[in-house]
C-alpha cells in the first residue's frame, strides 16, 4: 500500500461547481474535489493509451479508477507550511461574543453554558471551513474566492443578444492558492503510473476556455507508511465500554440498510466496517455525556460517458462528529484498516474519509493562522523554436484578450438617442478606415478628416452634432488619431500582458503598432454601431 502526496497550485481561478446558489450561477467547492482529480487522471490515462473510450469493465481501469482500490482524496487548503488542513469539526462551539476558549460537544457539554449563549463555530456557514489543530491551539483557514459576472454570448454573432444574453456569475476559488491532497493506492505497482499521470494535469474544473482552471501540480514520491493517518496523532486501540469520536474528513454517503435510502445514521455502516457492536452516546441532560453533531447536504456529479449528471444524493457533510461506545475491544489493525479504506459509497472519489479520536482536548484556544508564503515557481528560459512558438502563443493570447475587451467597449457604448449624421458619411469614413487597417496608417485617416470633415461645413456639422457621451464625434476621432496610445484606456487594457516562461513577455505597453491597429478597429466598431442605429431609425432592417 502506497500514499502519493500532491499539491495543486491555482494559476487561474478554479470552478469546481457544487449544488448551491441560483440556477444562473456556479458556486465552487472550497477545495479541489478528489473526483475532479480522478477525472483529470482518467483523461491523461486515455491519452497515454491512445483510446477514445475507457472500458469500465477492464481490470486495470476498475482497479485504478472505480472500485475503491485507488482512492483520490480531496485536496484541502494548505497552511503556511504547505501542510494539508482538514474540515473543521462541526461539534466545536464557543460562548457568544467570545472567540476563545472553544469547546467541543463531542467531548463535553458545559453545564453553565445554556442554549442561548452557545454559538457554533462558523464552519456551518462555510466562513471557517478548514482548520489545523496543534495540541491545544486551533487556527482556521478559509480559501479566498473570486466572484465574476458573465454574459452569455450568441455562438454565431460572438456577443450577447436579446435571445441569448443571460447574465450569470461564477463564484470560484481565487488563483495563487495551494491545495494539498493524497492518493491512496492498494496495489504498490500502480503507484508510479498514478504519479506520472498526476504530473500531466494542467487544467481542472469548468470553463477552461474562459480563463478558469489552469493549475500546476507537484507530486511527491510515493510513500510506504504503516500505519498511515490523515492526522499527525498516533492511533490507539479502543477498549470495551469506552467512548470514542469519529470525525468525517470528507462528505460521506451511507444508506439505511432497511430502506436503501441515504441517511445520516453512520452507526450501521461503521458497525459493519469494525465488526463490533457500537452504540450512540447521547446527553443525559446533566452534562455528563457527549453528543454527536452532523449535517446533511445534497451532492451530485457528472458522468462524461453518459453525458448526464449523476443522481443527487444526501451526504453527511465533512466535519460531522459522531460519538459512540464500543461493545467490545476494537483492535489497532481494525481501526487502521477503517481509516485506510474509508466508509460508504464513492470512496474512489474521496468520499467516506473518517478518523478516530482526532478531538482530544476539551478546550481549544483560537490563534491566528500563519500567513501563507507566496510560492515562487521556477520559470524555464526558452530559446530556439520553443521561444518562437511561445512568442506566437503569447501574442495570440494577448490579442484574444484585447479582442474581448474591444468588443465589450464597443457594445457598452451608448449611441445618441437621435443621430444627425447620414449613413453615407459613416460609410465613406469606414471605407477609409478599412483601407488604413492593414498597415495601421493613421495618417491616411487624418488626411481624410482634414480634407473632408474639417473643410466641408455640411459634413463638419454632422460630425459635431453627433455625440459619444459628452464628446463630439469629430473631437473623439481627432483624439484617437492624435493619441492612439489612449485606446488602452478606452477599452481597459492599460497594463495587459501575457508571459510564457521566463523570457517571453508581450504587453500593450510601448507597442505603438498594436495601439494604432486597435485604435483603427475601435473607430471602425463605433462607426459600425452608429450606422446600425441609423438604419434602425430609418426603419430599415437591423
Amino acid at each position: 500500500m502506497k500514499v502519493i502526496p500532491y499539491r495543486v497550485t491555482l494559476l487561474e481561478p478554479l470552478l469546481a461547481t457544487r449544488i448551491a446558489g441560483d440556477p444562473n450561477s456556479g458556486v465552487s467547492y472550497p477545495y479541489v474535489p478528489g473526483s475532479m482529480v480522478r477525472g483529470a487522471i482518467v483523461a491523461a490515462y486515455m491519452r497515454a493509451k491512445t483510446i477514445s473510450k475507457l472500458d469500465a469493465g477492464a481490470e486495470d481501469a476498475r482497479r485504478l479508477f472505480f472500485d475503491g482500490r485507488t482512492r483520490y482524496l480531496n485536496a484541502y487548503p494548505a497552511d503556511a507550511n504547505r501542510v494539508r488542513s482538514l474540515p473543521t469539526p462541526r461539534s466545536l462551539f464557543h460562548v457568544k461574543g467570545e472567540e476563545s476558549p472553544i469547546y467541543d460537544f463531542a467531548l463535553e457539554v458545559i453545564d453553565e453554558v445554556n442554549d442561548e449563549k452557545v454559538q457554533f463555530v462558523a464552519a456551518a456557514r462555510d466562513a471557517q471551513p478548514f482548520c489545523r489543530i496543534d495540541d491545544k491551539d486551533i487556527f482556521f483557514i478559509a480559501p479566498e474566492r473570486r466572484v465574476n459576472v458573465h454574459t452569455q454570448r450568441d455562438r454565431v454573432k460572438g456577443r450577447a443578444t436579446e435571445a441569448s444574453g443571460a447574465v450569470f456569475q461564477y463564484d470560484a476559488l481565487e488563483e495563487g492558492q495551494t491545495f494539498a491532497g493524497w492518493i491512496l493506492v492498494d496495489v504498490d505497482t500502480d503507484a508510479d503510473l498514478v504519479s506520472s499521470l498526476l504530473r500531466q494535469i494542467y487544467h481542472l474544473g469548468g470553463s477552461s476556455n474562459s480563463g478558469y482552471g489552469r493549475v500546476a501540480v507537484e507530486v511527491d514520491a510515493p510513500q510506504d507508511v504503516q500505519p498511515w493517518r490523515e492526522i499527525p496523532e498516533r492511533i490507539k486501540p479502543l477498549q470495551e465500554g469506552k467512548t470514542f469520536v469519529v470525525t468525517l474528513l470528507s462528505d460521506t454517503l451511507v444508506r439505511n440498510p432497511n430502506t436503501g435510502h441515504y441517511t445520516w445514521d453512520l452507526r450501521p455502516a461503521l458497525q459493519q466496517l469494525l465488526g463490533v457492536d457500537i452504540e450512540y452516546v447521547q446527553p443525559t441532560g446533566n452534562g455528563a455525556e457527549q453528543r454527536s453533531v452532523w449535517r446533511l447536504e445534497e451532492v451530485g456529479g457528472f458522468n462524461r460517458t453518459w453525458g448526464l449528471p449523476l443522481p443527487q444524493a444526501q451526504a453527511i457533510v465533512g466535519g460531522s462528529a459522531f460519538v459512540f461506545r464500543a461493545g467490545k475491544d476494537i483492535p489497532l489493525d481494525v481501526i487502521t484498516n477503517a481509516e485506510w479504506r474509508g466508509i460508504g459509497e464513492r470512496r474512489a472519489e474521496g468520499f467516506g474519509r473518517l478518523v478516530f479520536n482526532w478531538q482530544t482536548k476539551e478546550h481549544l484556544t483560537k490563534v491566528d493562522p500563519p500567513k501563507p508564503r507566496v510560492l515562487s515557481q521556477t520559470m524555464p528560459q526558452l530559446d530556439g523554436v520553443a521561444q518562437e512558438m511561445a512568442q506566437r502563443m503569447a501574442e495570440r493570447m494577448l490579442r484574444h484578450e484585447l479582442d474581448r475587451m474591444l468588443r465589450k467597449a464597443i457594445n457598452d457604448m451608448q449611441p445618441p438617442e437621435h443621430l444627425t449624421i447620414s449613413n453615407a458619411q459613416l460609410s465613406r469614413l469606414r471605407i477609409i478606415v478599412r483601407e488604413a487597417l492593414p498597415t495601421g496608417d493613421l495618417a491616411r485617416l487624418q488626411k481624410y478628416l482634414d480634407e473632408n470633415i474639417k473643410t466641408r461645413r455640411t459634413v463638419r456639422d454632422q460630425f459635431e452634432r453627433t455625440r459619444l457621451g459628452q464628446e463630439r464625434l469629430s473631437q473623439w476621432l481627432e483624439e484617437r488619431l492624435s493619441q492612439p496610445i489612449t485606446v488602452w484606456d478606452k477599452i481597459g487594457a492599460q497594463a495587459l500582458s501575457k508571459r510564457i516562461g521566463a523570457n517571453v513577455l508581450v504587453s500593450t505597453r510601448g507597442d505603438e503598432a498594436l495601439a494604432r491597429e486597435y485604435t483603427i478597429r475601435l473607430i471602425d466598431g463605433v462607426l459600425a454601431k452608429l450606422a446600425k442605429e441609423s438604419r434602425r431609425e430609418d426603419g430599415g432592417r437591423q
